[in-house]
């Protein structure tokens, strides 16, 4: 394995997944509603319009963000799929240091929008930082999911040849590596 695809992505999350899903929604609503709604809606009309609708939510649900690593010509390339399509510049990846894997837990909340109440609660993502010389990191990876966040700074430090620095305390039984 030469590279390295980190990528960021949640399909239920509030923002682009979302109107893509909200897409979806309303093409499937186009193309039945023809079943059950009166007027002179042709039947090609509404699978053209809910067609249109589903391929352009399925397109936006498609794109997200990432860093992709090429560990032979040591580059990295921070990318925005749109479609299977990665748009971004290549970079040469500087000379890492060290690596820290560290939880961060903060208080999220999602603000009422006149309708819906607001909702709150302790969020945790595990952070994966690449440090060259100075004291802020070069590159910065933010995961919910720890086993994925540890894999990933497994393999970078085995291709940058690089110790791995893994804060992780146990909080409530919820970590279990400490070193």
């Amino acid at each position: 394995m030469n590279d390295l695809d980190i990528k960021r992505r949640e399909l239920f999350s509030v923002g682009p997944h979302m109107l893509g899903l909200i897409f979806i929604a309303i093409g499937i609503f186009t193309l039945v509603s023809p079943l059950f709604m009166g007027g002179n809606t042709t039947v090609l009309k509404a699978s053209l319009a809910g067609g249109s609708s589903i391929v352009v939510g399925c397109m936006i649900i498609a794109s997200y963000g990432g860093t992709y690593f090429d560990f032979t010509e040591k580059r990295y390339k921070e990318y925005y799929s749109i479609s299977g399509f990665r748009i971004g510049r290549w970079q040469t990846i500087p000379a890492v240091r060290s690596i820290k894997v560290f939880p961060h837990t903060f208080k999220g909340t999602r603000t009422a929008d006149g309708i819906h109440p607001s909702t709150s609660g302790n969020v945790t993502l595990f952070v994966l930082a690449l440090y060259a010389d100075k004291p802020k990191p070069v590159l910065v990876f933010e995961n919910r999911n720890m086993d994925k966040t540890m894999r990933e700074a497994k393999i970078l430090s085995e291709k940058l040849k690089v110790l791995m620095d893994i804060q992780l305390s146990e909080t409530n039984g919820v970590f279990e590596i400490k070193k």
